[in-house]
């Protein structure tokens, strides 16, 4: 009786509120500010006090910051595209922040690697999305001489140009990479899992789906 007790705080433990969703969340709330509050300081310093052709090079020819707006997606993909197809590309988006969130709270708490990159990949989406719909790209009536899409205010010109990026797109670009390497070594299901932990978590797992086959082919007996 005591064994079982234990065993169903233990597994109970691994999806506590306190222990799961609740750091990501302030987490998340953190890096939505930062990407907000540095679009709105761009925004202000590069249209209304520097002006809006102003460049600020912090590595000469690889890093700068400036304002740009973009109305589509990516590297200003899709940036002329039709009205619902711009609405569409905005529903989309934040169905897919939803279901990330809503994945993020079912996810084993010991899985962090995987649940950090879910938080930073919500954060960044989320992040541009509220300037898409604020700006309401989806619109073109609404495009004004300058303030008309997404903020972008740091220029990556690192081996390649990677255009004008924002926080928002960082927070996507380093959920990706944690993504990566959450499925190739840190993670329950890793191919290549890594450390006493992940090694533990693929054991259990392994051990589990095991245990749920032997369950069937006993039922189908």
């Amino acid at each position: 009786m005591e064994e079982t007790k234990l065993l169903e705080e233990n597994d109970g433990g691994r999806y506590a509120l306190k222990g799961s969703w609740l750091w990501g969340a302030l987490l998340f709330l953190i890096l939505l500010l930062i990407d907000q509050i540095t679009k709105i300081v761009a925004d202000v310093y590069f249209v209304e006090i520097a002006g809006a052709n102003e460049r600020i090079a912090l590595i000469p020819n690889m890093l700068e910051l400036c304002i740009s707006y973009n109305r589509g997606i990516a590297f200003s993909s899709f940036e002329s595209s039709s009205k619902a197809f711009k609405i569409g590309i905005v529903v989309v988006t934040g169905l897919m922040m939803l279901g990330l969130a809503v994945f993020y709270c079912k996810v084993d708490k010991r899985r962090t690697v995987l649940k950090v990159a879910l938080v930073l990949i919500v954060a960044g989406g989320v992040g541009n999305l509220i300037d898409r719909v604020y700006y309401q790209v989806w619109d073109p009536e609404t495009v004004a001489i300058v303030r008309d899409g997404v903020r972008d205010m740091v220029r990556v010109n690192i081996i390649f140009d990677f255009g004008v990026c924002n926080f928002a797109d960082f927070f996507i670009t380093g959920g990706a990479v944690l993504l990566i390497l959450a499925l190739l070594f840190f993670d329950t299901d890793a191919i290549f899992p890594v450390g006493k932990k992940y090694k533990a978590l693929a054991k259990e797992a392994e051990e589990k789906a095991e245990q749920k086959k032997k369950e069937k082919e006993n039922k189908a007996e």
